[in-house]
């Protein structure tokens, strides 16, 4: 009893002497406290009356060890308590590694495991009083989770892994939990998990999850998922300790969806998942959307392996992010290709005080990691980024990119990206100096650059892509023989400041008109304000006209203000011919609006085949091969040779004519002839009902001829909805 005291009220003492400034701060107090309850008192030694609930287990034993002998695939023990002392052993020989034993307690004390438990299979522990691993603790087993929320029998005799409960207990390892074999899993669920020992599952997984309700689904090689369904009050999961899982994955979470309640994720120890046999390491840190928050600190390492593979993955994930200035993040790959560094906040501002983050601290993660900060809303660029290692940096908003700040890549090979689901503002400067390096803009609807960009080392390709409209109102440049600017709009490209490239096999392309809603002006064009240059040795231009008539005035405007040879064309797009069934999927493409108003081009249509050959409007119509020429060709450029466009297809006129007859009075007639004119492609009526009131043996010559009304047709190979049928009536005449 008084180890496990002392040992508890060290973890508290530290605690207390070494406060955690975060947000998580008084739930790491509150933590503490509990622990101090809850295990301070009434410790027992060995688990104690246990009764098999669901399939077959035997319990055998003595003084210092028990002995549980699992005779099914899963077995079901609930015991009044649950604990190991220090120099006591619990074993699980179990029928296979696969197998299951859930050991639940329904007593009201908590666990405390201080000695050995070990098992050829899985063990499930179940606690809502309190799970403690002290710091003499040895685990061994295929997998183990521990928790404080509960599992029904018949859940986990049907392998589904649903844990649910509001128990007060916490859970905390100090001592050392391991997996026996490759592909072996650590899972420990509550409201507080804790852990400031050592934990290792090689190419398995180890989950730390906070909650009231979690899922746990077992997909096999080791592979762990874990879904928080519903969160808990004050929800916190934290590791001071070592957590290790090479070749596998590695998850901290409080994140459940819609959950408004505070929840916390800190790492304060070391999380490793380096790649082992080319099975690279994934590390999630993952608090609420709406009210958590991630402490990243201490190491978090998914390096490559040491002969081969490359960097793995690493996500932080929550409301708010908080970066340590002493954090160390690393998935650097010595044979492979460096992993990735994923934050997930849902506002992100760069900044030197104030912010979520310091441009130094962004500066020092790209010597060991490549960066994607991926915001639901905003990202926000205050103070200047200097880049000095060949990594990529990428900004991914779902609202906008606001960059207020200069942003420079120094060494070859640096890479910056920034993307919103919005716009792109660039009111400060973009730069690379190294050879090989990069800068790449994408913006749903606006990108507007209103302070300069420069590429400086060979081979740095500028790239600015808008689903709407680039306002390029500030230089756009590049040095470097064989450099690249591409600038593509889904509607138009404003040139409002000169964009230059160097010598040698230099390009600019200015493309407009990408969202494919020409041809006109609407459509999208690239305008060159008076004031603004181009220069490169090539400039290729495509733009939609006001009108075609107008095509070549306004090549010819772009001329004076290009330097350098200029490919300047308007687009022309195809269409499908709207046509008539005739049984087949075959179309014919022709040009949109009409082209030839501005020269001598034809459409070369190549092939165009709708999804099939029945009657319907709007229907798809997929095309290849499609090209365009003519005297004038070179004016214009054809802005998909393969794709898909829409087109109809009408009914086909059909007439159905019943055959006239004769019959002699008092005879009975079956009226059955008919013809048919406009049938397509070989397509057979198989009949048609016809009646007649002279087709009685009673009807009188007095009254002939009888009119011959068909139903409609049916039977054989057509289908009457691609038909725009016509029956024509026949006449029965009936003779004395």
């Amino acid at each position: 009893m008084n180890h496990l005291y002392r040992s508890y009220a060290y973890f508290i003492l530290a605690k207390i002497r070494k406060p955690e400034r975060t947000p998580g701060h008084f739930i790491i107090k509150a933590l503490a406290t509990s622990l101090m309850l809850s295990f301070g008192i009434n410790a027992y030694s060995l688990p104690t009356g246990g009764k098999v609930s669901a399939g077959s287990a035997n319990i055998s034993g003595d003084s210092t060890g028990l002995i549980i002998t699992q005779a099914t695939a899963n077995a079901v023990i609930n015991w009044q308590s649950f604990g190991i002392a220090q120099g006591e052993a619990v074993q699980f020989v179990q029928p296979t590694s696969s197998s299951v034993a859930l050991n639940r307690v329904v007593g009201s004390d908590p666990s405390n495991i201080l000695g050995n438990l070990s098992a050829n299979g899985k063990v499930f522990l179940v606690n809502p009083n309190g799970i403690l691993f002290g710091k003499g603790a040895l685990v061994n087993v295929g997998g183990l989770v521990a928790s404080t929320l509960n599992i029904s029998d018949d859940d986990f005799m049907s392998d589904n892994y649903k844990f649910s409960g509001t128990g007060n207990g916490s859970l905390l390892n100090q001592g050392i939990i391991s997996t026996n074999a490759n592909g072996g899993y650590v899972a420990l669920l509550g409201a507080n998990v804790n852990n400031d020992g050592i934990i290792t599952a090689r190419i398995g997984t180890v989950a730390l999850a906070s909650g009231t309700a979690i899922t746990l689904d077992i997909v096999g090689d080791g592979l762990l998922s874990v879904t928080v369904n519903q969160g808990a009050v004050n929800a916190l999961v934290q590791n001071g300790g070592l957590i290790q899982a090479d070749g596998g994955t590695v998850i901290l979470s409080t994140q459940a969806t819609g959950s408004l309640l505070q929840n916390v994720v800190n790492n304060t120890g070391v999380i490793q998942a380096q790649t082992i046999d080319n099975h690279s390491g994934t590390i999630r840190l993952l608090a609420g959307m709406q009210s958590g928050t991630v402490n990243v600190g201490g190491t978090l390492t998914a390096e490559g392996g040491a002969n081969s593979g490359d960097g793995g993955f690493i996500e932080t994930s929550g409301s708010h992010i908080l970066i340590a200035s002493s954090t160390k993040i690393d998935t650097l790959a010595p044979h492979g290709n460096t992993g990735l560094w994923l934050l997930d906040p849902v506002n992100y501002t760069i900044a030197g005080t104030g912010g979520d983050e310091t441009p130094a601290s962004v500066a020092a993660s790209l010597a060991t990691t490549n960066r994607l900060i991926s915001a639901s809303n905003d990202i926000t660029v205050s103070d200047a980024i200097s880049m000095a290692t060949a990594q990529t940096l990428t900004l991914n908003a779902g609202h906008d990119v606001l960059i207020n700040a200069p942003i420079t890549g120094v060494p070859a090979g640096a890479g910056l990206v920034l993307i919103a689901g919005n716009n792109v503002n660039v009111g400060a400067a973009l730069t690379v100096t190294g050879a090989a390096s990069s800068i790449s803009i994408n913006a749903v609807n606006d990108v507007t650059v209103s302070a300069p960009i420069a590429g400086i080392g060979a081979a740095s390709p500028i790239t600015i892509v808008a689903g709407h409209d680039v306002f390029a109102n500030a230089t756009i440049s590049e040095v470097a023989a064989g450099s690249v600017i591409n600038i593509n709009a889904g509607r138009n490209v404003n040139v409002n400041a000169a964009i230059t490239t160097g010598a040698a096999g230099s390009l600019i392309s200015l493309i407009s008109g990408l969202d494919s809603t020409g041809p006109g002006v609407a459509g999208g064009t690239v305008t060159i304000a008076p004031t603004a240059a181009i220069s490169s040795i090539s400039t290729a231009i495509r733009f939609n006209p006001i009108s075609y008539a107008n095509t070549s005035a306004e090549i010819a405007a772009y001329l004076p203000k290009v330097t350098g040879m200029m490919d300047a064309k308007a687009w022309v797009f195809a269409r499908a011919n709207n046509k008539t069934y005739n049984g087949t999927n075959a179309d014919i493409l022709s040009f949109q609006g009409v082209p030839s108003a501005g020269g001598n081009v034809v459409m070369v249509p190549g092939s165009a085949i709708f999804d099939n050959s029945n009657t319907g409007t709007g229907k798809t119509v997929i095309f290849s091969g499609a090209s365009i020429s003519g005297t004038d060709a070179n004016k214009f450029a054809l802005f998909a040779a393969s794709g898909t466009t829409t087109a109809n297809i009408t009914p086909a006129a059909l007439t159905v004519t019943v055959a006239n007859a004769m019959k002699t009075y008092g005879q009975t007639i079956n009226l059955t002839g008919f013809s048919v004119t406009g049938l397509m492609n070989g397509e057979t009526i198989g009949a048609i009902s016809e009646s007649s009131p002279g087709a009685v043996a009673t009807a009188s010559a007095d009254g002939s001829p009888y009119v011959i009304t068909p139903s409609p047709a049916n039977g054989g190979s057509f289908n009457a909805a691609d038909y725009k049928i016509v029956y024509i009536n026949g006449t029965l005449t009936v003779m004395p």
